[in-house]
């Protein structure tokens, strides 16, 4: 089935663009401060389709779940001051490629390093 590309699916994708990461409560009091008469059910509508059509994905990050626009392989650095989340390249990180691990295929991976991001330095 083909569905439209409604205005609402659009703000809550471009939401969580602009935003980069973001959680459910996040985005909600976004898109309500930002537009107007979009209900809780028309922004989780769209979060579940946007997840099922491959447009944004949902990960855990530490306690919490944090929306993504996908976008190429990446890690993610979350700084313990501000908790602002960063996206890593994988070229910024001496890693090994895993294709396999104790015989297992590996698919895929969510990386996060915990640390404090170069803003929160420059306060200290």
């Amino acid at each position: 089935m083909i569905r439209r590309n409604t205005n609402q699916s659009q703000i809550v994708y471009k939401s969580i663009e602009f935003m980069g990461h973001t959680t459910s409560e996040r985005l909600i009091e976004y898109i309500n401060s930002n537009y107007e008469n979009i209900s809780l059910a028309t922004i989780y509508r769209n979060l579940s389709k946007l997840l099922e059509e491959g447009q944004i994905k949902k990960l855990r990050l530490g306690q919490e779940e944090i929306y993504e626009t996908v976008k190429e392989k990446h890690y993610h650095f979350k700084c313990a001051k501000c908790g602002m989340i960063y996206d890593i390249s994988p070229s910024m990180v001496n890693l090994p490629s895993f294709e396999e691990i104790d015989g297992n295929e590996v698919t895929g991976t969510d990386l996060m390093f915990v640390g404090i991001c170069k803003k929160c330095k420059k306060i200290s």
